[in-house]
């Protein structure tokens, strides 16, 4: 039985490490759910098809960001059972998520590990089927001696981890300063769910537990027949499940409104963590592969007299006797499985180590000093070496663990053959990880430099690996597409993922012909630069109001991201006032990464809106990276951002801030304030509507209507906005699209997801540039209708009821995998108002401005032409690989 260990992505401006590994039916996910892993996997070709658990090792949103989009993706790849492991907070991170996840075919086991350590002899597993077995070490930033009753009284299967053994006073504080209001622990929850005054929020303990694993039920109903009570479960084959699939852009499915639980929509009931802020445990993995038993030798066996028909009990373990002839005597005698079956191979073991800051080394080290199971690991005689093999490490360190004593001591501890593979960003390439988006924009590149910048990367480490002394022989850093044979045992080797072998970008930065430009794509290049020149010098070119207000698409694609776009995100940056970020789909932060380079912490910290328009995952999903990497600015934002949003989304941030500090409603004045869309409705009617979908459900403090439009004249004024109005269009869901005017008098419409309205029309009406989706291409209206999206023409045609000036169409169709239809675009026809909209395609990463949007226009039909250029194969296999991958 061979298995493998692979590295999807590493540590890198837009990705963080992930690791897979791999039998010939089954994969294993570690970390693999960070933000852009969705899109990274399908960038590499690294199917998850065969997966059947993520391992976290942490629940904040540097390890789960992704967590949501790669839930999705699994059950619409026609998995039907996926097991999630990791630190408390798990379930509630999850259950947070109900809002927008709903998957009927396939069941979602969650396993929180306890924190309290096992250091026992034989410590409990935390996963079991027939390929491994996995155990959990909790690391924390804190360490002191346990006693041993401490050690001996390891929390049971099943229990909630609610306490640690190192709680710190000020966790201890907190908690004990925002009691929760207590229910009878010994009335079932079913029947608390029947009171007419039920609040799932006065839940605590057990019971809170309970309403989690009910939540995450009622996402995945299939859940329901497979949940185990055991932390150490044992699997099915994770084989496709029957149910049809579609072909990409459908509506989100919905759960029934018979299956939702009373307060389904309510808050969740508090997670208090037992850990201070900024100071969360991580969990360390131990991976045993199978006991392989060794050859069983037939000469041997019948030399020993064993009949064919008993062959199999020595292969299961058993002694069996045998009758054999000795001269003239028939004389029994015991076989062992020994006297004909060789010995057995020694499982070889895996082990993932997250390890943040220097503060956590003490504990990984006593862990491992501690437990005889976890010393063995580390211990070079022969009984012990007769037991595991170690055969790789792979150490995720933050800043200053690879220049610590401690560290390279506890890493020369394990075994000389051990290969300790190294995730540490300073000592780390960072190459781009999406190359088929970078490999397009480079092509443009030589277009308009400006407008196509080239997005930021670095293929040379800031600090060499190997100034570090006394570290171990064989160690190398983590890189993309690593790969580890673990059985047979084999050295680490790159290049093994397809994708690897198809990066043109990184050789073509260095030799221009690798570009695939043809001399006729160069001399139209050439021809269409001087066209521009020649149309700015004419002195006919119209200036608009607001000219240098930057509009940058960071993600123009439908539903899911594909290699060449990422899903929904545009940054509006206003001179000398600061920006608004238009919807935040996964993956935003490192697209902002990308695009400014060392500059993104500025941009960050000049940011002064969020609008978010719907909660679907393309959408929303990306907002916690932001906020968390707003959190961590240094110095520190000093003005405060304001996050315009539904409800639904306000509710699911507010939960997730329970797990880590997302800076909402910060003392300070320069956090997260939150602003309810319906507040500042264009209408203006002074109180929230109350019924259908835009029913506000809730009554939290933060969901006051006077304290949103306070907020919103506050956000105006920062802004030196005239007015800030939100639109309702026509969607699946609750959805706004806005409306933003400036005291300059330039005006900007977004639409967010919709069919064509007039109700944008009439909201927007006259606007300097209306941002509108084109998910579909002309012809397909039945299909967009269906979908609640709208078609490139229609998105043209609202442009035109609106008297807009320009138009920037986005949010792109898997099916159109590089260039969307551009039909009309070019030539548009005459207009009611007399006057015709310049049309544009958003492309990601397109440095652009109103004032530009022209010179977009102009370019479309050679850039057109540079992508037909493109081989049709591959295409082909990228809207495959995308569709595939959308519900």
């Amino acid at each position: 039985m061979s298995w493998t260990a692979s590295v999807v992505t590493s540590a890198t401006t837009d990705t963080e490490p992930s690791l897979v590994i791999s039998f010939d039916q089954a994969k294993y996910v570690f970390n693999g759910v960070a933000e852009n892993s969705n899109r990274a996997f399908t960038q590499k070709k690294a199917h998850r098809k065969k997966t059947r658990a993520f391992f976290l090792t942490q629940v904040g949103v540097q390890r789960t960001g992704g967590l949501p989009g790669m839930l999705m993706s699994s059950a619409d790849q026609t998995l039907n059972t996926l097991d999630v492991v990791g630190p408390p907070g798990l379930a509630h991170s999850i259950a947070s998520m109900r809002s927008y996840i709903y998957r009927d075919s396939m069941s979602v086991n969650v396993n929180e590990v306890s924190l309290s350590p096992d250091m026992t002899s034989s410590p409990r597993c935390t996963y079991q089927d027939k390929n491994i077995t996995v155990y959990s070490i909790p690391v924390f930033d804190h360490w002191q001696e346990l006693s041993a009753t401490t050690l001996d009284g390891a929390q049971a299967p099943g229990e909630e981890a609610t306490e640690v053994v190192t709680e710190t006073g000020a966790s201890k504080r907190k908690r004990e300063s925002n009691p929760p209001q207590t229910l009878d622990r010994a009335t079932p929850l079913k029947d608390l769910m029947d009171a007419d005054d039920f609040s799932a929020q006065r839940l605590e303990g057990e019971l809170a537990q309970e309403w989690r694993k009910l939540m995450i039920n009622t996402m995945f109903p299939a859940s329901r027949s497979t949940a185990k009570s055991s932390p150490a479960r044992k699997c099915k084959d994770n084989q496709p499940n029957k149910r049809q699939k579609t072909t990409g852009d459908s509506e989100e499915p919905r759960i029934p409104q018979s299956k939702i639980p009373p307060g389904y929509h309510h808050q969740l009931p508090k997670f208090n963590p037992p850990w201070s802020v900024g100071a969360a445990p991580t969990l360390a993995y131990v991976v045993v592969g199978p006991s392989v038993r060794g050859k069983f030798d037939v000469d041997k066996s019948i030399a020993l007299g064993v009949p064919k028909n008993m062959r199999s009990q020595l292969t299961r373990g058993l002694n069996i006797t045998v009758n054999v002839k000795e001269g003239d005597e028939i004389v029994q005698k015991v076989v062992r499985p020994e006297d004909c079956i060789g010995p057995s191979e020694i499982p070889a073991v895996v082990m993932v180590l997250d390890v943040p800051s220097p503060a956590y080394i003490p504990s990984l080290i006593a862990s491992f000093e501690q437990s005889p199971f976890y010393a063995k690991l580390r211990s070079t005689p022969p009984q012990d070496l007769a037991e595991f093999v170690v055969r790789s490490v792979f150490h995720l360190c933050g800043d200053g663990i690879l220049e610590d004593a401690r560290y390279i001591q506890f890493m020369n501890g394990f075994p000389p053959t051990t290969h300790h593979i190294i995730s540490a960003p300073e000592y780390g390439r960072d190459p781009v990880t999406f190359t088929t988006a970078a490999f397009n924009q480079l092509r443009l590149h030589q277009l308009d430099a400006d407008m196509f910048p080239i997005p930021h990367y670095s293929l040379e480490a800031k600090k060499e690996l190997s100034a570090i002394p006394n570290l171990p022989a064989n160690c190398l850093i983590m890189e993309p597409s690593l790969h580890i044979s673990i059985r047979p045992a084999g050295a680490p080797e790159t290049g093994r993922l397809p994708a690897e072998r198809k990066d043109h970008f990184h050789p073509a930065t260095d030799s221009p012909d690798l570009m695939l430009l043809s001399p006729s794509i160069l001399q139209k290049f050439a021809e269409m630069q001087d066209k521009v020149k020649e149309h700015a010098l004419g002195g006919t070119l119209p200036v608009p109001r607001g000219a240098d207000v930057a509009v940058i698409p960071l993600g123009t694609a439908s539903a899911v991201p594909t290699s060449s776009r990422n899903v929904s995100s545009t940054l509006i940056r206003i001179p000398s006032r600061g920006s608004i970020l238009l919807d935040a789909g996964e993956g935003t932060w490192g697209q902002l990464a990308r695009h400014f380079g060392p500059g993104a912490d500025d941009v960050l910290r000049d940011l002064r809106c969020v609008f978010v328009s719907h909660i679907h995952g393309d959408h929303h999903t990306g907002v916690t990276k932001i906020l968390a990497k707003r959190r961590q600015l240094d110095p520190p934002a000093t003005q405060p951002l304001y996050l315009v949003s539904i409800h639904k989304l306000h509710l699911y941030l507010r939960e997730l801030a329970d797990i880590e500090d997302l800076g909402l409603d910060d003392p300070s004045g320069n956090g997260v304030v939150t602003v309810i869309s319906d507040a500042l409705h264009v209408k203006r009617s002074g109180e929230y509507l109350n019924h259908g979908m835009w029913r506000i459900e809730g009554a939290e403090p933060w969901v006051d209507y006077e304290r949103s439009v306070a907020a919103g004249m506050r956000l105006c004024v920062t802004l030196g906005l005239q007015s800030f109005n939100t639109i309702d269009v026509f969607h699946q869901v609750k959805c706004y699209g806005a409306a933003i005017r400036h005291q300059d008098g330039w005006s900007i419409v977004f639409s967010a997801d919709t069919l064509p309205t007039q109700s944008l029309v009439r909201g927007g009406h006259g606007a300097t540039l209306l941002i509108h989706e084109a998910t579909m291409g002309d012809g397909e209206e039945a299909m967009a209708r269906a979908k609640h999206h709208s078609t490139v023409g229609q998105a043209i045609d609202i442009g035109r009821k609106m008297n807009a000036e320009h138009v920037l169409l986005t949010h792109f169709s898997a099916r159109y995998p590089r260039m969307p239809p551009s039909v009309g675009i070019v030539r548009p026809t005459g207009s009611p108002g007399g006057r015709e909209p310049v049309v544009a395609l958003a492309f990601d990463h397109a440095n652009l401005t109103i004032g530009s949007m022209w010179k977009l226009n102009m370019y479309l039909p050679v850039i057109q032409q540079t992508f037909a250029d493109t081989s049709e194969e591959e295409d082909e296999e990228e809207m495959k690989l995308a569709l595939a991958a959308v519900p």
